[in-house]
């Protein structure tokens, strides 16, 4: 998912760059700058929809491991008659 974010703004980039460029062409080094802008804004942007993901199923994620071990506890005990 994260390459094909990166991968689409990329080509963003270098569209709006070869589109706005009109008759000035760019250097190489121009180009590469215009992309590598493109694909950090891109990274940042899926390492930011990631953190929020993340920061949001945190506390399920914890919940579940908790129950979990109680389930494994409770088994692990030995009934008292």
């Amino acid at each position: 998912m994260k390459k094909t974010v990166l991968g689409i703004l990329a080509g963003v980039a270098l569209a709006f760059t070869m589109a706005s460029c009109g008759e000035k062409l760019l250097t190489q080094e121009q180009f590469d700058a215009e992309v590598q802008k493109g694909v950090e804004a891109g990274r940042a942007a899926v390492e930011s929809e990631m953190a929020a993901k993340c920061d949001a199923e945190f506390e399920t994620r914890v919940q579940e491991r908790v129950n979990q071990l109680d389930m494994e506890a409770a088994a692990a005990q030995p009934q008292v008659q």
